[in-house]
């Protein structure tokens, strides 16, 4: 709502973007009603696993080229699931030649995160310590407010939450940027770090047309389909659900990362003989 004029002044509901638009449907039903510009062909040798990555990739690659890393900068990736693990992807392939650290909790996203190209795999749990090493900062601060003397140029948060924005403000440098990729909430977090070091705090949200470092411009999605093959990324669906399933669905994407899973989708591809039967 108020970025685009079709449902700004139009008769859409919002919440075309979010998942909440009463009037278009989703991805979560048979049929459903869309732009022609939003409409992308998949190729025919296409797996639908492969297919399935494609939009979360798109905002992953978003995410990372709104960055915009500089040549040789340090990037902290806060959260390895789905976007975190595509947002590192898409900076190994699209962006500037960078250090990337990934924080990432489980084993399985700490080795995935090394396959799609972060230099520095750390644990999720006391963060700044290891950013401290890497970067070759020193800790500054005492009680629940710690800061580093130097720390990452950037910090690319993909999980939105109240404490991974305080972790972001935690190991960023002095003037550095902080880019939100995965969705906040409403937050009570202590920007006092924020003002006092002069950090720059933005937001990426989903896609549309990017400026690559060359200069050239293209299509998100078409970066995306791109990334999709030259990774592999079908292979990150790790479970399907047929519709009627959809509360087994929703307990195994909220608890992704602790059984060993990084995407779940719905399997609809039976789903209107079954309706019919």
């Amino acid at each position: 709502l108020g970025n685009c004029e079709r449902i700004t002044f139009g008769n859409i509901s919002p919440g075309l973007q979010s998942g909440f638009c009463c009037d278009t449907g989703g991805g979560w039903s048979t049929s459903m009603i869309a732009h022609v510009s939003q409409l992308h062909a998949v190729p025919a040798d296409w797996s639908d696993e492969a297919a399935v990555m494609v939009e979360p990739t798109a905002c992953a690659v978003h995410g990372a080229l709104a960055a915009d890393v500089s040549e040789g900068d340090t990037v902290v990736v806060l959260g390895s699931g789905a976007l975190g693990l595509l947002t590192i992807a898409a900076l190994r392939r699209f962006g500037r030649k960078c250090t990337i650290i990934a924080v990432a909790k489980h084993p399985h996203q700490q080795e995935l995160a090394r396959e799609f190209g972060a230099d520095h795999v750390i644990a999720s749990d006391h963060i700044s310590r290891p950013i401290r090493r890497i970067t070759g900062s020193l800790a500054i601060g005492d009680g629940d407010i710690v800061r580093l003397t130097g720390g990452a140029d950037h910090v690319i948060d993909c999980v939105g939450s109240e404490s991974s924005i305080a972790e972001a403000l935690t190991v960023v440098r002095p003037k550095g940027r902080i880019t939100m990729v995965g969705m906040p909430g409403h937050v009570h977090i202590d920007l006092t770090g924020l003002w006092q070091r002069e950090i720059a705090m933005s937001g990426a949200y989903a896609y549309g047309t990017e400026t690559l470092p060359n200069g050239e411009r293209r299509r998100t999605f078409d970066l995306a389909f791109e990334l999709v093959a030259a990774a592999d990324l079908g292979r990150l669906v790790s479970a399907t659900y047929s519709l009627d399933r959809f509360e087994e669905a929703i307990t195994h994407a909220a608890n992704a990362g602790g059984r060993g899973a990084v995407r779940i989708a719905f399997d609809l591809r039976n789903e209107k003989e079954r309706n019919r039967a």
